[in-house]
């Protein structure tokens, strides 16, 4: 499929936050749509309303619905809407940041004090406040939040339909959790006070208490709301909701990392037991987690239904006898991999409700037979699922797509959220449309699955005939228009007034597309590094990882990164310290545990690693078991002394390190090597300067390709080439699109793919050349790459064109230390020097440590470093011109900051 270019959007206008967008329930057919990187379809039923950026809760109330969001941005919301006709009611806002210019903690302002003096639209905003995940309505129709990083829980009310206002804060306290109990150790950031992080809620049966768990202290909080005194549980790890059960005597918390959910009497308080929903796993156990998320409990029963979300069950356990009574397969056709992510249960009218993240729809399920009634088409990504009589309430975090980002909004927040409404007594009526129109968005119809094996056992037997080995080279955060936007041959695929970088930084990757297949419909699966390196390894990112990494883009007390392999140990954010540079992949030892954000079936490297194909990893993370070791024979396969994540090393050495291994050992069926400098360190004093990063970026991505070119195996070699995202830059068709080229002998030259690809069908490419099995729906689902093969080799070596750009350093002062003096290949311009050109420290970021900084900030610094103010400015006028020229929202052609 090719993208279709065209004016955005697609769909009838979806506005912003107080406007309803559909007034009435429609068939999928004529719902708005939308079309996303991965190339599956949205086409949500019902009527929809748009959101802030990622919602994650729903709650009932007096003829209203109340919607928690809470993204990568720098407010939080508590919305809520009439719930007949989504008309919106009002907000109150968390707004949580550090800097002088906001009031203390817990103090308010209405909306117009922090808008430039716009009018006040009747939201309250609570300054330094958080929210995260949970949200609940009492039997007097107040509104419960739970605050995650603030450590607290929010009463909001009003009066009558007026707007929502606090009313009280309930603090909560961080608890120690047994040394043995999963994570081992406080997982939130160390630099910080320890937190309880409140994250999901449930109000007792007649409204005196709170029961609140706290997701970093393994706790589960009561509160007596009249007194505000408080009593802790401790209920196991990571505790993602809790429900009444049995009647109301009985809680169950659900544990994201404990594989099960555990049983508390309510009266006594006192835990009556634990119930494993997943397999029992112990401390060195190299399996991923189970995942038990969402909960429902089922009326006039003592059961309670639990989300699996990394197994696509749905578990039903019995609160009295403590077992699991049934199991019903969420997967959306016989056989499928892990992949459709079930996050949110509801139970109605004899029916289970499950939101599938992974699928966007809502799959409906009859109770008393188990079998499946109907699958409905919902928006991207649904996180919240309800039902109120006859109408059903869904929740999509990522709304309809991002669409091109073109007025300084970053791709990882700028994707509103959608709340929909279905009517019930429709689905009788248009439930089989409903069902087809899902399977059909996700390619997942039995017609469309045949036609896509065809097709890939062809390109797979051109595969087995010709390539024997593929080189996988991943790269760092780069739109196609940031990299490619000069680049004459991509036609109207490419922007030049949206280029950074062009022939005088990256003539190699120029050259590359001249020399073999430039796809210029190609998209990055994930929003930011982390999942984007989840996607390149495991055709997938997990429903933990999804959910959490907006905490800690937002700096909200959450550690950095939470899916790589990575240091929890106080310190480690000062750039020398030896736990944040790793050059070695073992020298973390038990201090990293990003076991639970694992998908279902790990990583590309365990994949290869069980069918004995032969590979080696060169920077990539490999996963670890409970208590953070790498098994003995993954390490085998992992390049030891090649140097990851460290900006005091430049990318040709890195290369050098590849060349070194490649004239000692035979070349592998797979190697994955992860070239990270294009990233840059933005105008931090000192370390090279962007252009300088990426220009070393591009001769060391062709140093390696050449080095490969002169190995006896390179006739049969076929190297592929992309970015892990496209967070930092600008481009002018979608957020989410950045490039990918092969090269190698059978490659033909000059070829331009315009089908609409992503990342996992490179995975299903390289597992196609392995001859391995895919890991999850996406790449099970994903293209085998054909149409840009020669019919003759041309084998011979590959060229290396030099770096036209000097290596220079940013001006600042410059570190009187070893590792900056030893910066290979760099001339220090005056070490101790002040240059008048240095920027001030609120200007300048290093990732050195803390990898991930917001693609707005990356992008800002790359173009005035690069460009200047002048060129910066024009740019953006460029993009917000685009914006208007084209009907396009003004929140989705570049990684900038949000709209709220």
């Amino acid at each position: 499929m090719t993208r279709p270019y065209r004016p955005y959007p697609p769909y009838p206008s979806l506005l912003v936050f107080g406007a309803l967008s559909l007034s009435q329930s429609v068939l999928a057919a004529q719902a708005p749509s939308a079309l996303l990187p991965s190339g599956r379809l949205l086409t949500p039923a019902g009527q929809i309303v748009e959101t802030p950026n990622f919602p994650t809760q729903i709650a009932l109330s007096d003829g209203h619905v109340a919607v928690l969001t809470g993204g990568a941005s720098k407010q939080q919301n508590v919305l809520r809407f009439a719930a007949e006709t989504l008309q919106p009611e009002g907000r109150v806002g968390a707004l949580f940041a550090k800097d002088k210019k906001h009031a203390a903690p817990g103090a308010t302002v209405a909306q117009g004090d922090q808008n430039g003096g716009r009018a006040d639209d009747g939201e309250q905003v609570i300054k330094g406040q958080s929210l995260f995940q949970g949200l609940a309505a009492g039997p007097d129709g107040t509104l419960y939040a739970t605050g995650g990083n603030s450590d607290d829980l929010l009463a909001l009310g009003s009066s009558g339909n007026g707007p929502l206002h606090l009313l009280r804060r309930y603090r909560l306290q961080w608890q120690p959790f047994p040394r043995d109990q999963y994570p081992y150790q406080y997982a939130g950031d160390w630099q910080q006070t320890r937190h309880f992080y409140p994250d999901s809620v449930v109000i007792g049966p007649h409204g005196r208490h709170a029961y609140v768990t706290g997701m970093l202290a393994n706790s589960l909080a009561r509160i007596d709301l009249q007194t505000g005194v408080t009593h802790y549980l401790n209920v196991g790890s990571y505790p993602f909701a809790v429900t009444l059960a049995d009647g109301g005597k009985r809680l169950v918390v659900s544990n994201w990392g404990g594989n099960g959910v555990t049983i508390i009497d309510r009266g006594a308080w006192k835990v009556l037991g634990a119930v494993p929903t997943g397999p029992v796993l112990g401390p060195r156990s190299g399996a991923a987690g189970a995942h038990p998320t969402a909960l429902a409990a089922q009326p006039d029963s003592s059961n309670v239904w639990v989300a699996d979300a990394n197994l696509d069950r749905l578990v039903a356990v019995n609160t009295q006898t403590l077992k699991v009574v049934r199991v019903i397969d969420d997967s959306p056709y016989p056989g499928a991999p892990p992949g459709s992510y079930p996050d949110a249960l509801a139970v109605s009218q004899g029916k289970l409700f499950v939101a599938n993240a992974g699928n966007n729809d809502v799959a409906v399920y009859d109770l008393a037979s188990g079998k499946r009634i109907a699958l409905i088409p919902t928006a991207w990504y649904p996180t919240a699922v309800t039902v109120q009589g006859n109408a059903l309430y869904v929740a999509s975090a990522k709304g309809m797509d991002g669409g091109p980002n073109i007025h300084h909004q970053w791709v990882g927040n700028f994707m509103q959220g959608v709340l929909q409404r279905i009517d019930l007594r429709e689905l009788p009526i248009h439930g089989p449309a409903w069902t087809q129109a899902a399977l059909s968005n996700n390619g997942f119809s039995a017609a469309q699955r045949r036609q896509l094996a065809s097709d890939n056992a062809k390109a797979a037997a051109w595969l087995h005939g010709h390539i024997q080995h593929v080189v996988f080279i991943l790269r760092e955060n780069k739109t196609f228009d940031e990299d490619f936007g000069k680049y004459a041959a991509a036609g109207h695929w490419a922007d030049p007034a949206l280029n950074l970088y062009g022939p005088r930084e990256l003539p190699n990757l120029y050259r590359m597309a001249d020399l073999g297949a430039l796809f210029v419909n190609f998209y990055a699966d994930g929003e930011v590094t982390s999942q984007g390196h989840q996607w390149t390894t495991a055709g997938s990112d997990s429903d933990f990882l999804q959910r959490t990494w907006p905490l800690y883009y937002s700096d909200r007390g959450y550690i950095a990164n939470s899916g790589w392999t990575q240091s929890l140990a106080p310190g480690a954010s000062d750039a020398r310290n030896p736990y944040a540079i790793y050059k070695n992949l073992s020298a973390l030892g038990h201090w990293s545990n990003p076991w639970i954000t694992y998908p279902a079936r790990l990583f590309l490297f365990n994949d290869l690693l069980a069918h004995k194909v032969s590979f080696e990893d060169f920077g990539e993370f490999a996963s670890r078991n409970k208590i953070g070791d790498i098994s003995p024979a993954l390490r085998a396969h992992l390049a030891m002394d090649y140097p990851a994540w460290d900006r005091l090393i430049l990318d040709t050495d890195r290369a050098k390190v590849v060349d070194n291994w490649l004239r000692h050992h035979p070349l592998p069926r797979v190697l994955y090597i992860w070239l990270p400098d294009d990233h840059t360190a933005g105008r931090h004093p000192c370390l090279p300067s962007p252009d300088s990063y990426v220009a070393n970026n591009d001769e060391a991505t062709a140093q390696v390709i050449h080095s490969l070119s002169k190995l006896p195996g390179w006739k049969h070699t076929l190297v592929l080439l992309t970015e892990d995202d496209a967070q930092s830059g600008a481009d002018h068709i979608d957020a989410h699109r950045t490039f990918a080229v092969a090269a190698g002998p059978w490659v033909k030259p000059g070829v331009r793919v315009t089908q609409h690809l992503s990342q996992v069908d490179l995975l299903r490419t390289i597992e196609t050349v392995a001859d391995i099995p895919p890991m999850s729906q996406w790449d099970a689902n994903a293209h085998v790459l054909s149409g840009i093969w020669r019919s003759t080799p041309d084998a011979a070596p590959y060229p290396v064109l030099p770096s036209l750009v000097p290596m220079q350093r940013n001006p600042g002062v410059c570190p009187v230390d070893a590792p900056f003096r030893a910066l290979p290949e760099v001339v220090v311009p005056g070490v101790g020097q002040v240059a008048q050109s240095a920027p001030p420290p609120a200007h300048r970021y290093t990732p050195t440590a803390l990898l991930k900084v917001s693609g707005p900030e990356q992008m800002r610094q790359e173009w005035l470093a690069s460009r200047g103010p002048a060129a910066y400015a024009a740019m953006l006028a460029h993009v917000q011109a685009l914006a208007k020229a084209q009907r396009r929202p003004a929140s989705s052609l570049i990684a900038g900051q949000d709209d709220d």
